[in-house]
């Protein structure tokens, strides 16, 4: 029988890979992405520049106050369930971003938003990589923080996709990837 190599035991760093991408789509969507929603929401519905922004200002404020909670969310429901939910807040967010016909609806979305990109942002990709590493943790940490220089790629996609197809019809396709 062959001895498994600490390499081959080891997979802390497939869980900063999947940290990394986890980032990518939380900071890329989440964090870059309410000031390009709010161009695009003005520019499709007509609504004022201070109407929007209060919304992009809900959608932060709000998760400030998720990221405060998060210790207990991952205590009392677990780090896989609160990651899902925050992905899935995330994505219902957007799309209520890209439908909304009544600014109300769109005070929602950005609570959505603003809860789901959080569960995908710095605290959770630490308390995702935490157990894996103890000596190693800032190496693993600045892995998986480099996600957030993908807005050099993923903001001018976003906008291209927006662009080409609609915010409508670009949330899918952000939402397939």
């Amino acid at each position: 029988m062959a001895t498994l190599t600490y390499s081959e035991k080891f997979h802390g760093w497939r869980i900063v890979g999947a940290a990394f991408v986890l980032a990518v789509f939380g900071w890329g969507l989440g964090f870059y992405g309410p000031p390009i929603y709010l161009q695009a929401v003005r520019d499709s519905r007509g609504w004022s520049l201070p109407l929007v922004s209060a919304a992009v200002t809900v959608h932060f404020l709000f998760g400030a106050l998720v990221v405060a909670r998060l210790p207990g969310l991952y205590l009392r429901y677990g780090l896989p369930a609160v990651t899902k939910a925050g992905v899935l807040a995330l994505a219902v967010g957007i799309s209520g971003w890209a439908v909304a016909v009544e600014p109300w609806q769109l005070f929602v979305a950005a609570l959505f938003s603003g809860a789901g990109w959080v569960a995908m942002g710095a605290a959770a990709i630490n308390a995702i990589l935490a157990p894996w590493f103890i000596r190693r943790r800032p190496a693993a940490l600045a892995m998986a923080y480099m996600a957030p220089a993908s807005r050099v790629v993923f903001s001018p996609l976003w906008v291209a996709a927006i662009g080409a197809w609609g915010f409508s019809a670009a949330r899918w396709s952000a939402a397939s990837s």
